[in-house]
């Protein structure tokens, strides 16, 4: 380690070839301008506000599958696999620029840039004169969010990346240097800024299906999010107050909606619920790309999967025994330990065909993962189930119609005590800050706090955040000494054999897909971003 929906008919023919790029194996085969020969097809709002569904699913299905998990939680150490298997190189991070999980990344990252792009370059010319200026606002509005998404997912992994805004241009020629850093920031931020002015506002509420596309709250909550990185704290608590004050989200389980907890977050029948800002949207019918493997990767045993894959990958000694408090309802929900009871979770008798399906599953030792212990639970979601599950792709690939959070509302409560907060020193009595910090905890069933530091803070998002791909970069915005000794400290074994890893590198950055150097050498140069 160097560094360290479902759309029909036309539409559908119309998002596949503009999302080309994101399933190919090569990321520079970008559609140019121009194409898709769209012409006047969007003739109504409706088409036009599905126009866009692909951008949730679809171009994110290959990082989806496994890579995201392997980069995320298993580097950073929520997540355990052994090294007989392709996580295993996370866990002891001996992967190199070759592991496909590092061009899966990439590339998805760049597809959903690519088919952003098209969108916003072709939409303006591609509607008919029935469709209104704000459902065509609305979608460029989308296509600038998800671009916004992809390039911060890009500078956290890599740092400095080529900044892509023309999709033609960059056909013509693609051996471009990388744009630093604080230029990437900058594009995200404007593009941000742009989904905050077109997007459509939204009051959320129990029509769940209207909420799975994201809406200006959700741009708010997301430049919140990126100011936090930045260290711009007072624009991210500004962006946070405004979210927080519009009452557009909501905790589930929390004082707003008491008749439910943070377990019915990870049930299918609540996807798209009044506590998601962003998810990536699985339908789990229909194609291969169209399903989430969450359940396949994460499941201790076969009996809760359709496939025979089960497992794969594990919680860490390191979650098991360092993270949670003693009465923290998430732990339950976030891994199994023996004797846990899931009254949601479906399973098979034995493993035979036929086998009968139960409802109510007990966990028990012989089925741990990994030798780990435990199995994850945090999107685990059991056998087909339709009132609970949703359907599920064919059994040969058990793909399931769980959204994937990319940001929930407890984070951004989080987000806004430590923007009021201010730093990574200190301690804070604020009142807004605690009542932000204290309504995750006490949903989790937790004592309530009367002064936080940034290291409450750090430790109440990892609990929260769990196997959902924000802890890595978490450890990413400490001192790089500070997240080097949290890192080698963690048990990075199974129960049996401890293990720990040293760190070599001098930052938490991967390093650049091996075949993307050799098509593009000055992916390692740096140059300015010559803004528009």
């Amino acid at each position: 380690m160097k560094n360290i929906l479902k759309i029909n008919g036309a539409i559908a023919m119309a998002l596949l070839l503009m999302i080309s790029s994101s399933c190919s194996q090569d990321f520079l085969d970008v559609p140019a301008e121009g194409t898709p020969t769209i012409g006047n097809y969007y003739d109504s709002d409706t088409k036009l506000d599905n126009a866009s569904n692909g951008l949730y699913g679809l171009v994110w299905f290959n990082m989806n599958k496994s890579a995201f998990y392997g980069i995320t939680d298993v580097i950073s150490g929520n997540m355990y696999a052994s090294p007989y298997n392709d996580f295993g190189k996370f866990t002891d991070l001996s992967f190199t620029n070759s592991q496909a999980f590092i061009s899966d990344a990439w590339r998805s990252c760049f597809g959903a840039i690519a088919n952003s792009n098209a969108y916003i370059s072709n939409l303006p010319q591609s509607v008919g004169p029935n469709v209104s200026k704000e459902a065509l606002n609305n979608a460029l509005g989308e296509s600038h969010f998800i671009r916004a998404f992809s390039y911060f997912f890009l500078v956290r992994l890599w740092g400095n990346v080529p900044i892509i805004e023309n999709n033609a241009d960059y056909s013509k020629n693609f051996v471009i240097p990388s744009n630093p850093t604080e230029d990437v920031y900058k594009f995200i931020e404007n593009d941000l800024k742009f989904a905050i002015a077109n997007l459509r506002t939204k009051n959320r509420g129990s029509d769940y299906a209207s909420n799975a596309h994201v809406s200006s709250g959700s741009a708010k909550a997301f430049l919140a999010k990126v100011y936090l990185y930045e260290k711009k704290y007072d624009l991210a608590r500004q962006m946070a107050q405004e979210v927080i004050n519009s009452g557009e989200f909501k905790l589930l389980g929390g004082e707003e909606l008491p008749t439910k907890s943070f377990a019915d977050l990870f049930l299918q029948k609540n996807n798209n619920n009044e506590e998601s800002i962003f998810s990536w949207q699985w339908t789990g019918a229909g194609t291969y790309f169209e399903g989430n493997f969450s359940n396949t990767l994460f499941a201790p045993e076969n009996r809760l999967v359709e496939t025979t894959y089960s497992g794969q990958i594990a919680p860490s000694q390191d979650l098991i025994h360092n993270v949670f408090e003693d009465g923290d309802r998430r732990r339950k929900e976030t891994f199994m330990l023996p004797g846990d009871f899931y009254p949601n979770l479906t399973y098979a008798q034995t493993l035979a065909v036929d086998s009968p399906l139960i409802l109510g599953y007990t966990f028990a030792i012989e089925n741990e993962a990994q030798s780990s212990g435990g199995g994850l639970k945090k999107y685990v979601i059991g056998k087909e189930n339709l009132p609970i599950t949703g359907p599920f792709n064919p059994p040969f690939n058990g793909e399931s119609s769980m959204n994937s959070y990319m940001m929930r509302y407890a984070e951004l409560l989080l987000i806004h005590a430590e923007a009021i907060l201010g730093g990574q020193s200190g301690s804070t009595t604020d009142a807004m800050a605690l009542k932000s910090f204290n309504a995750v905890r006490l949903r989790a069933g937790l004592p309530i706090k009367a002064s936080i530091s940034f290291d409450d803070i750090f430790k109440e998002r990892r609990a929260e955040l769990a196997c959902e791909g924000d802890y890595y970069f978490d450890l990413g915005r400490l001192p790089f000494a500070k997240a080097k000794a949290i890192l080698e400290a963690q048990n990075r074994g199974d129960k049996l054999v401890e293990k720990h890893i040293s760190i070599s590198a001098s930052n938490l950055l991967l390093p650049y897909p091996a075949d993307d150097l050799i098509k593009n050498p000055k992916l390692t140069e740096v140059a300015p971003y010559t803004f528009k």
